[in-house]
């Protein structure tokens, strides 16, 4: 017969076994008490967070935003110009009374330049309990004629629009929006012609070719000499490369894209010798650089010209 192997120590493999079946079931059971302490913190934290947050909130909305101390009383308004102070306090929607604090500033500034005639608002707060507003509006240097169209009845009317030295096109001025003896007539202004087929929409900036020109045109005269002796009717925008304008007295004058200071030099010089001459002029091109094409009218108009429209005397805007 085959010799017996010697015994095994089964015992010993038995312990083996057990042993790692132990250490396997230890580490799952430390497992899952991290994982519930992990779980036990987050989600203390996250109950902390929310209950420090409705704190913050009860806190804030009691004691600021319910707080009578930071109540608006005041609305002081920085402006210069021709629309009364509570239309403009009635387009920021600032209420007096309400918090100070939950006022939104951009809120307000939005509400005043909604309207075209405010170029630009500025608001600041000051607790506890006043708004500052500085309001600039718009300049109108120039007008146009638009003809309105109702669609359901058919009916057209002539509007007369207005339009700032940046191309911005203004509705006319309500009579309810004006201070008490403030200026609204623009009769005066430059019309603009020539503006074929131009989307002339109030609140929108107006885009043209010649436009820009034209209307730098327009400041150059206001800024010289020539503004107080002759009026400026009509501009004709109609070919960009050369504006005609046409004076009240009918004298037609080509200008030129450029340098309209030095054009306005010129423009003197001519008018003082005409009037010097005792001789009207019937036409002239400022365009050309040397020696200026000009007509001369056969026989001066006797005819009493009608009395002039009363000019503001323009002044620069102030840098604010």
């Amino acid at each position: 017969m085959w010799p017996k192997s010697k015994a095994r120590n089964k015992r010993k493999d038995r312990e083996s076994v057990l042993d790692v079946k132990m250490r396997s079931r230890d580490i799952r059971a430390w497992r899952i008490r991290a994982l519930a302490a992990a779980v036990g913190v987050i989600g203390g934290t996250a109950i902390g967070a929310v209950l420090v947050w409705q704190a913050y909130q009860y806190t804030l909305l009691h004691f600021v935003y319910r707080n009578e101390a930071y109540a608006i009383r005041r609305v002081e308004l920085r402006h210069e110009g021709r629309i009364r102070p509570d239309q403009l306090q009635r387009w920021s929607g600032i209420q007096l009374g309400e918090n100070l604090i939950a006022l939104d500033p951009n809120r307000v500034r939005h509400g005043l330049e909604l309207n075209p005639w405010i170029e630009r608002a500025d608001v600041e707060c000051r607790r506890p309990g006043t708004v500052l507003l500085t309001v600039h509006e718009r300049d109108p240097i120039t007008q146009v004629v638009v003809w309105r169209l109702d669609r359901q009845d058919g009916r057209a009317w002539p509007e007369t629009n207005l339009i700032d030295a940046q191309g911005w096109v203004l509705p006319p001025l309500r009579a309810d929006w004006l201070k008490p003896g403030a200026d609204a007539d623009f009769g005066h202004l430059t019309r603009l012609v020539g503006l074929d087929n131009a989307e002339i929409v109030p609140g929108q900036n107006l885009r043209y070719p010649g436009l820009r020109e034209g209307l730098s045109l327009v400041r150059a005269y206001e800024a010289s000499s020539m503004y107080s002796l002759v009026d400026l009717e009509e501009l004709d925008l109609s070919k960009a490369e050369a504006p005609v304008g046409r004076l009240r007295q009918g004298t037609v004058v080509v200008f030129g894209t450029s340098d309209f200071e030095r054009q306005m030099r010129r423009w003197r010089s001519i008018h003082d010798f005409s009037v010097e001459q005792g001789r009207q002029l019937d036409w002239i091109d400022l365009s050309v650089t040397n020696n200026i094409p000009a007509r001369w009218r056969a026989r001066p108009d006797t005819t009493p010209a009608p009395p002039r429209t009363p000019k503001p005397k323009r002044t620069p805007k102030p840098h604010v």
